[in-house]
């Protein structure tokens, strides 16, 4: 907060106006730190260059400019309006302006649309605040336009339902109502990281519920899983934990959701927190074999009580780099070569550790591989 601050007198003292806006203010007024905090300005680009030794030309073409300052990025962009949105995502022009009131009226939400002046000073054209204390989610101005520029800030209202614990205001509940197939015009990868945030914030169920009744699940990808009871859902920090919670509700597997292009390890996690849910018994190959992760996110679908981290400390390897011996020690005792056998014996000797049947010493291990491999032989 220092260092915007920095650069809004920086710009001030250079003869223009400069204020903190959008949702750093917001989260100012309901008490919580604020982690991305932007600066508009009417200063052009080049001239906010021109106040700081070190720019980085982070979106230039739309007037925004990041500050390095003190060791921190600030986002700094001019004062701007914006035209038709043909894609519903970016608009095909940006006219620069010298209106705070201008550049705020093009924002999505009342609560995101308040500016902070450098004596900390609230402007707020559009009842932001009244809003904050209603604990509402309105568009600013007339919502089915804010909805056609950017169809994506219709699942943004739904995100800040759940993050902030809001309603969503009827006129604008009724408007997403009416624009949701807009939707499907915004690329998966833009639809994933707002429903990522979604299953990570403290009110998932809320959020979940309007993107029911707002008629966006018929148009999402994966739509009716969506729609499942999540009274039961509890957040465990990673977003793999909703998506898994869908599939495990709906009895579907990963190809339900594949659509939205999951990274190899996203998919890893999700896959086998369903496989360890779907086990009865967890035991300590259970407890070796998934990760904690998995097993945290499992544990939540199932609905078990485990001690997670104390029966995983207490196993006596955690990891087959754990084992005193490797490949090469078997390849030695037995006379083979490298093999698909290999994979085989080393996972009964990991098995054989972790149920306490054999000791993680080089000469027991060699002493019961040899007796093994002689009777298998």
């Amino acid at each position: 907060m220092k260092t915007a601050l920095k650069v809004v007198e920086t710009l001030e003292k250079g003869g223009f106006e400069a204020y903190i806006v959008g949702g750093a203010v917001r989260d100012l007024l309901l008490g919580k730190a604020p982690h991305d905090i932007d600066v508009a300005t009417n200063a052009a680009p080049q001239q906010v260059k021109s106040f700081f030794s070190r720019t980085i030309d982070t979106g230039i073409a739309h007037g925004t400019v990041l500050v390095m300052l003190d060791g921190e990025g600030t986002e700094v962009t001019t004062f701007r309006t914006e035209g038709a949105y043909s894609d519903k995502r970016r608009p095909d022009t940006v006219k620069f302006v010298q209106s705070l009131e201008e550049d705020l009226k093009r924002r999505d939400f009342t609560i995101n649309a308040m500016a902070l002046d450098k004596t900390q000073a609230i402007i707020d054209p559009f009842g932001g605040r009244t809003d904050l204390e209603k604990r509402l989610i309105r568009a600013v101005g007339n919502p089915e336009e804010r909805f056609r520029e950017d169809a994506l800030r219709m699942l943004r209202a739904v995100r800040f339902s759940g993050q902030l614990d809001f309603q969503i205001d009827r006129e604008t509940l009724l408007s997403i109502q009416k624009e949701a197939e807009g939707i499907r015009s915004i690329a998966v990868e833009r639809l994933k990281n707002e429903l990522d945030k979604i299953m990570v914030q403290g009110h998932t169920a809320r959020s979940m519920s309007y993107l029911k009744e707002s008629g966006l699940t018929r148009h999402l990808p994966a739509g009716p899983l969506f729609e499942t009871d999540w009274s039961f859902y509890e957040a465990t920090g990673q977003p793999a934990g909703g998506w898994a919670y869908m599939l495990y509700r709906g009895n579907a597997g990963f190809k339900a959701i594949q659509a939205y292009k999951f990274s190899n390890e996203e998919r890893k996690l999700i896959e086998q927190s369903l496989k360890a849910a779907g086990l009865e018994q967890w035991d300590d190959w259970t407890y070796y074999i998934f990760s904690a992760e998995q097993l945290e996110i499992a544990a939540m679908l199932a609905g078990k009580k485990a001690d997670i981290a104390g029966r995983k400390a207490a196993l006596p390897i955690q990891t087959k780099s754990d084992l005193a011996v490797n490949g090469v020690n078997l390849m030695e005792w037995s006379g083979k070569k490298q093999g698909p056998w290999l994979k085989k014996w080393i996972e009964a000797l990991e098995q054989n550790i972790v149920y306490g049947k054999l000791e993680n010493d080089k000469e027991s291990i060699k002493d019961w591989f040899i007796n093994e491999h002689h009777s298998d032989a």
